[in-house]
């Protein structure tokens, strides 16, 4: 085992300017081969969840970091040159569905991808995780350090560019183990699909989420309509706020206050005068907003009756298949002879999560809805073909047996 504390080669300087932009690109473009690549955001540390630094390496160019930041304007950094310089290259990228949202914004949207934690995962590695996989997998150990700082931080500091210079330093020859590793398995086309389908997902303008104030941890213990309209009402306000400092939500107000506050209006709302008598909005940080979750008490106050949520959301989807013996008993006894045939199969392929091999939507949608289930009818619902063609006869032969 080698333990690496450095990176390969003498970090440059963070790239931050037009000048060293142009540096960058021309290195990427006179290189071959494929590219790592990596990104840092400040999950814990500000509200949006934008890349604050970029890590790249290619044969022939090395690694550089790129500070997106710096290239702001009006609005997000315009960084698409960065693909055009690699032309068809393939990107490697570990656990892909976290970095690509971030990517998409600055205009960083890869021709394809190879997913590393996917590929992994594929394989049934015991780890997936890229410092478990260099471990086994290159017999490199890196050390664990910085990966929750708040990259937002100006300026880097060195220990921290070290850091995410290692993130992409071996990342290519982890690629080519890994391949290497999917081919003899003859699952390369299951990964494939996969990472084009990772891709296409997270590349995609994200669809707003209905209702999010309903995810407050804690909801569950609500029951009347007020109480859950004055929730919606603190969660609003305090989003806003959040949006606007660029601050996690719960550094504004935590969710507990929030849930404290509508369990006591059960039968009245709340007063400023009842909130200033309550420890979390009397004390940092509740106090520093006191005014506004007084006006939106007021708001729900005003609010008729009619207009407050309901305790639970309108159901837009497939119940849970707990709730199927009640709703749809039919598809509830194709539940009971499917599920367990789906470990199985999991099993039989390796040790696979038996949800990498059946998503867990497209199998309850697919029995809820399907008295015969074809490979058409996978696909359609988002199943990879490599899925459909495993899932369409057991599925078959599964149902075939009842009648």
């Amino acid at each position: 085992m080698t333990y690496v504390e450095n990176s390969r080669e003498p970090l440059r300087p963070v790239v931050d300017t037009r000048e060293a932009l142009e540096e960058c690109l021309n290195a990427l473009r006179e290189a071959d081969g494929p590219v790592a690549f990596d990104t840092e955001r400040a999950h814990g540390h500000r509200y949006w969840p934008k890349a604050y630094l970029l890590q790249i390496r290619r044969e022939g160019a090395g690694t550089w970091l790129i500070d997106p930041v710096a290239f702001e304007e009006s609005g997000p950094a315009d960084l698409s040159a960065m693909v055009d310089a690699c032309g068809d290259a393939v990107w490697i990228i570990h656990a892909a569905s976290q970095d690509l949202p971030c990517m998409r914004e600055l205009g960083i949207v890869p021709p394809s991808i190879f997913d590393t934690e996917v590929a992994a995962r594929l394989l049934a590695k015991p780890g997936a995780s890229l410092r478990a996989l260099l471990e086994v997998e290159l017999g490199v150990k890196l050390r664990k350090a910085h990966s929750a700082d708040n990259w937002s931080k100006r300026p880097l500091p060195q220990s921290w560019l070290i850091y995410a210079a290692l993130d992409v330093d071996y990342l290519i020859e982890l690629h080519e183990r890994i391949a290497a590793d999917l081919r003899a398995a003859g699952r390369a086309d299951w990964a494939e699909q996969e990472f084009a389908e990772t891709l296409a997902r997270y590349s995609a303008e994200p669809q707003p989420r209905a209702d999010p104030w309903r995810r407050l941890s804690g909801i569950t213990t609500l029951s009347s309509p007020r109480q859950f309209a004055v929730a919606r009402a603190l969660w609003l306000a305090r989003d806003a706020i959040a949006q606007r400092r660029d601050r996690p939500p719960g550094w504004i107000l935590p969710d507990v206050a929030i849930l404290d506050v509508a369990a006591r209006s059960r039968e009245r709302i709340l007063t400023g005068e009842d909130l200033a008598g309550i420890k979390a909005f009397a004390s940092p940080p509740g106090a520093r907003n006191l005014r506004v979750w007084i006006a939106a008490l007021d708001e729900v106050r005003a609010l008729p009756t009619s207009r407050y949520p309901a305790p639970k959301p309108k159901s837009t989807g497939i119940p849970h298949p707990r709730a199927w013996d009640r709703v749809n008993p039919e598809a509830a006894a194709r539940w009971a002879k499917v599920r367990p045939l789906i470990n199985e199969l999991a099993c039989d392929l390796g040790g696979l999560q038996p949800s990498l091999v059946a998503p867990p939507a497209v199998l309850q949608e697919a029995l809820f809805g399907l008295a015969d289930v074809t490979r058409e009818d996978l696909i359609d619902l988002g199943a990879r073909p490599w899925q459909a063609d495993f899932l369409a006869p057991l599925i078959g032969e599964a149902l075939a047996e009842r009648t």
